[in-house]
């Protein structure tokens, strides 16, 4: 089987996007998805069309039914493209077994080009003609019988922004289409397919009147029987089912159906009588659920078309098809959620491209619901999601569209409610962390350092990421942070580049970063290094390693030291592992975090109670309690604005669950009077100051 898969892309000064040096994900030699996403304008569109004039060029090559003529491309080659305040632009694409495609464009000719700004390092820039200033160079120009093998085996698609298919109620052509047998001609360069698919449905529609005529003609099982008569046997046929690919594939078009109408109910295609062949889906053998084809909603339509296209593409390849897992080739969709309700985005598209393992999906998207879905169906580490222009690996929190989603959403009542909801909760100071692993990484540190004592008196939550920390802040600063008496910590990962800061209610502050050790992402970079060391090697899989490189660039050498993360789909396994054998000397670095909650918020002599009691003037009362482990003395002061005539003296030696009980009389100045109510301001000792003398 010969690959299609796009293997690597370097684009440098194209557009907006200053440097990409690209390496497509795999895992087990099965493609990644890979999702591009920025604003508008970050260059998504541009790399992607630097991926489809490969194709294309290869497609000419292949075949002479190419849909963009010989020596054309599909994205215009022009100098306009070269990025403000550059020279020249160059991109290599490098996809299949071997094949390569680069691009040049200058802004002068080569030779002006030389004696203005000296050559750049590439080889492939002196094969510019002296007086030219651009270079378009396949290295498959001259592997037609490579390349056709190539296009034979793998299915290849692109879906433009553009695509639409016009809906029956639109244009009244389209309800009275019937499914025509397509005529092919069978001609050896002929390849009877298109790359790009801007409205494919009326061909797939024909295609599926192929598909059932195979299925009836070919696929059809029988076994010799014989079949009783009054007195004899004669012999005859048994229907046993359809068998082969026609069948194959009806079914996996039948699943795909499902799948976009989100039913379980049997349903499939249904093919009119020869006077109306139109194509309806129906449930069962005769209820229609919908009458034509044209008839599906938009964003059914959408995403039908990229499931039958795939498999119309990979069937005309004449290859063998049994089952969905069969399917290998290149799918790029630009613009992927179009047209798409929240449920599709969210579940239908991620579990289309979950159908697929062997199609590498490179795709670009503007919904964090797409996102996030991807995330619940494929895992974090099933896909890759590039920021551009930056070309930047990011989790689906650092989206900024997610992020420009949840500042809308943190505007509204419902968000306010709840963040003041969970803030009243307790009284306890609140301290926000970036992840879960954080939270299990300090509480293993607090046993192994004995400062257990530091985070009972706060409460740790998981803030899910720095993103959401800027939320909490910014929630913080407003109205609630005034209203609310509880203090806000937010403890930032060393590597996010923030600085220490406070407003009314929150403190943000970064963990103190130790320069020198060979981790310098994330809490992981408080072990020390002799811990990272050994775990490098007795558990190498926890790690991502980017060797030391030179780096050469116009005969100026560059360092670029060792580079050690954390791979991220082992980040439970190696906060599982130290929270099981780590020791107090790998935990020692964590003392600089309890030592900064400490500085915060420090253990005081007293703890200051809110409680909506009764009062009178008329006298106190003693209260012992004798169902505590041991007794001391504490002292209740009650506020003075409250006409009490002396302090109570109570027995007790916890905090927890404390009952002020006052005798509830009539004033004697004002008999006729109810009592006195009001929030009576409490102060007793804490724990810590038990063995102090009262």
């Amino acid at each position: 089987m010969k690959s299609i898969y796009f293997k690597s892309l370097e684009i440098n000064d194209i557009g907006p996007l200053s440097r990409v040096d690209y390496k497509f994900p795999f895992r087990s030699q099965l493609p990644r998805p890979v999702v591009f996403v920025g604003s508008n304008g970050s260059g998504k569109s541009i790399l992607l069309s630097h991926l489809l004039n490969p194709l294309l060029t290869a497609q000419q090559v292949a075949f002479d039914d190419a849909e963009v003529e010989p020596n054309r491309v599909y994205k215009l080659r022009s100098p306009s493209y070269i990025k403000s305040g550059s020279n020249y632009s160059y991109s290599k694409v490098c996809f299949g077994d071997d094949f390569e495609c680069e691009e040049w464009q200058l802004q002068v000719s080569r030779a002006e080009h030389e004696r203005r700004f000296g050559c750049p390092s590439k080889p492939s820039f002196q094969e510019i003609p002296e007086s030219g200033t651009s270079l378009y160079k396949p290295s498959y120009y001259s592997q037609t019988e490579t390349v056709t093998d190539v296009f034979r085996q793998n299915c290849v698609l692109f879906f433009p922004p553009n695509r639409f298919e016009q809906p029956a109620w639109l244009n009244e052509r389209n309800l009275k289409s019937v499914a025509e047998f397509p005529d092919k001609p069978n001609v050896s360069r002929l390849s009877n397919r298109r790359i790009i698919q801007d409205a494919p449905l009326s061909i797939t529609k024909n295609w599926l009147l192929d598909i059932l005529l195979d299925r009836a003609t070919y696929g059809m099982r029988f076994m010799q029987t014989l079949i009783p008569l009054d007195q004899s046997y004669a012999q005859g046929q048994l229907f046993l089912g359809f068998d082969g690919d026609a069948e194959n594939l009806w079914r996996s078009i039948t699943r795909s159906v499902k799948l976009v109408l989100g039913t379980v109910e049997d349903v499939r295609f249904g093919v009119g009588p020869r006077h109306n062949r139109s194509v309806a889906v129906m449930a069962g053998e005769h209820r229609e659920i919908v009458p034509h084809i044209f008839q599906l909603s938009t964003g059914q339509t959408s995403v039908l078309n990229f499931l039958l296209s795939i498999l119309r593409d990979f069937d005309m390849t004449g290859g063998h098809f049994t089952t969905i897992d069969d399917v290998t080739g290149v799918v790029i969709i630009d613009e992927i959620d179009a047209h798409l309700h929240a449920e599709f985005q969210c579940n239908i598209l991620p579990e289309f491209i979950k159908l697929f393992p062997k199609v590498q999906f490179i795709v670009t998207s503007h919904s964090p619901l797409f996102l996030l879905g991807m995330k619940k169906h494929l895992g974090a580490d099933g896909f890759d999601i590039v920021a551009l222009p930056s070309v930047r690996k990011i989790d689906v929190e650092e989206f900024e569209e997610f992020q420009s989603v949840y500042d809308h959403y943190s505007t509204s009542h419902l968000f306010r409610k709840t963040i003041e909801t969970e803030v009243r909760a307790s009284q306890r100071p609140a301290v926000f962390v970036e992840g879960d692993y954080d939270i299990r990484y300090l509480r293993k540190a607090s046993c192994l350092l004995s400062r257990e004592s530091t985070l009972q008196r706060i409460e740790l939550f998981d803030g899910e990421g720095w993103g959401n920390l800027d939320k909490v802040w910014r929630s913080c600063d407003g109205p609630i942070g005034h209203a609310v008496p509880r203090q806000v910590l937010l403890l930032y990962d060393c590597d996010v580049g923030k600085a220490n800061q406070d407003n009314a209610r929150a403190k943000k502050r970064i963990i103190p970063t130790i320069k020198d050790n060979p981790i310098q992402k994330g809490i992981e970079n408080l072990f020390p290094s002799g811990t990272i060391l050994s775990l490098r090697t007795e558990q190498p899989q926890f790690f991502d390693i980017t060797p030391s490189i030179t780096r050469v660039i116009r005969g100026v050498g560059t360092v670029n030291s060792e580079v050690c993360d954390v791979n991220r789909s082992e980040k439970s396994n190696m906060c599982n592992w130290l929270c099981l054998n780590g020791t107090l000397h790998d935990f020692a670095g964590f003392a600089s975090i309890f030592n900064l909650i400490d500085e915060l918020f420090p253990a005081n002599d007293s703890i200051e109670l809110f409680s909506k009691i009764e009062l009178s003037s008329a006298g106190t009362e003693e209260k012992n309690f004798v169902d505590l482990p041991s007794e001391a003395t504490f002292q209740i002061t009650v506020d003075p604005e409250i006409p009490l005539q002396k302090s109570n003296q109570i027995v007790a030696t916890t905090l927890s669950n404390l009952n002020f009980e006052f005798p509830v009389q009539p004033s004697n100045d004002y008999p006729n009077e109810p009592a006195n109510q009001g929030d009576c301001h409490v102060t007793i000792p804490s724990p810590e100051a038990l063995d102090k003398p009262l």
